[in-house]
């Protein structure tokens, strides 16, 4: 494939324009846009994820960005898929910038006030046993605004984490706070919160 970079960059500029939709027609523009990025999750399973926290920084500024993350193998998916994606992410942004507390369970258990947010902003919910109130989809209504957006786009994509392609020296794993820095370390992988950030910390290579 020619250009890869370019395609790369042209998806995530196209996030970007689908976040500032997304915001003006289902939070009436109340968010501040986050940096948006597009990465591989290492087990093949989440679709993406918002970071708690302004974990991206300016050089002279105290107040820095929020994240959501989607998924670069899961790009290949329908356009409105992916928006469903971007939305549910959006909620937790606005649950984080409102001081509510959606999910529990280091973070991965979507609670009953996540349920109510996400159908205030244009979802449907389904709960599970392991994750909450966490499977998603968008309503008729929703999927019918996405379509006025929409356009012929074809997404740059990741092939799947192949299983065993990372060998690790030893057995256990190093988690970091990206906020504050604060590490622990793990004998298996695992999703553990910083009880001080609020923030979802992650693995150190």
């Amino acid at each position: 494939m020619k250009n890869g970079s370019e395609k790369y960059i042209e998806a995530v500029k196209y996030l970007g324009e689908l976040y500032d939709f997304l915001n003006r027609r289902f939070f009436a523009d109340e968010l501040e846009k986050p940096v948006i990025t597009i990465c591989p999750d290492g087990k093949n399973k989440a679709l993406g994820w918002f970071v708690c926290g302004e974990v991206w920084r300016e050089d002279g500024e105290e107040k820095g960005a929020t994240e959501i993350n989607v998924s670069a193998q899961f790009l290949n998916r329908p356009f409105a898929e992916i928006a469903e994606t971007l939305l549910h992410e959006m909620v937790h942004q606005y649950a984080y910038c409102n001081q509510m507390q959606d999910c529990s369970r280091g973070g991965n258990y979507h609670n009953k006030l996540y349920a109510k947010l996400a159908r205030e902003h244009g979802l449907e919910v389904e709960k599970t046993d392991k994750t909450g109130w966490s499977e998603t989809r968008l309503t008729t209504i929703s999927r019918e605004i996405i379509d006025e957006f929409a356009t012929e786009h074809k997404f740059i994509y990741r092939l799947p984490e192949r299983k065993g392609a990372k060998v690790r020296s030893s057995s256990t794993r190093k988690y970091i706070c990206p906020i504050c820095g604060m590490s622990v370390r793990a004998t298996k992988q695992v999703r553990i919160m910083c009880a001080d950030c609020d923030a979802l910390m992650v693995e150190d290579e």
